[in-house]
């Protein structure tokens, strides 16, 4: 994985806030791509810029997803190493259950920011189960 810029911690907050109202969408603003953007703004770099702009739709998703692993084993294979939950720091990503299943999401200090429905979710840390370090 790339290091992250020096000024990641601004980077990520302007990115936070960038899609705190975006509503999800597959291919656009889903969970791995969420993931995926946040890196993209604190590195430089996109982990999933192989699979941008191959799926639109849940089903498409859910097909990647399969052939993928699903999404912790997308997390493992793209992104940093893997590190236990509790030692996550601001800007790692996790994988936490927001309510349909196992979700990527970055962790952001107490809670955890995954894409929903109206705009983010912000979910307690408490509920990741994997972290991976950015």
């Amino acid at each position: 994985m790339t290091a992250r810029l020096i000024d990641w911690p601004e980077l990520l907050a302007a990115f936070v806030e960038s899609r705190r109202d975006a509503p999800f969408s597959w291919g656009g603003n889903d969970c791995c791509l969420f993931a995926a953007d946040a890196v993209q703004a604190m590195t430089g770099t996109d982990p999933a810029a192989d699979v941008r702009g191959t799926y639109s739709t849940a089903l498409a998703a859910a097909h990647l997803l399969d052939e993928l692993g699903g999404v912790e084993a997308i997390a493992a294979a793209r992104l940093g190493p893997e590190v236990p939950v509790a030692l996550a720091g601001r800007g790692d990503a996790v994988a936490i259950d927001a309510g349909q299943g196992m979700s990527l999401g970055i962790y952001i200090g107490a809670h955890v920011a995954v894409p929903a429905a109206d705009g983010l979710a912000f979910l307690p840390v408490a509920q990741a189960a994997r972290a991976w370090r950015i």
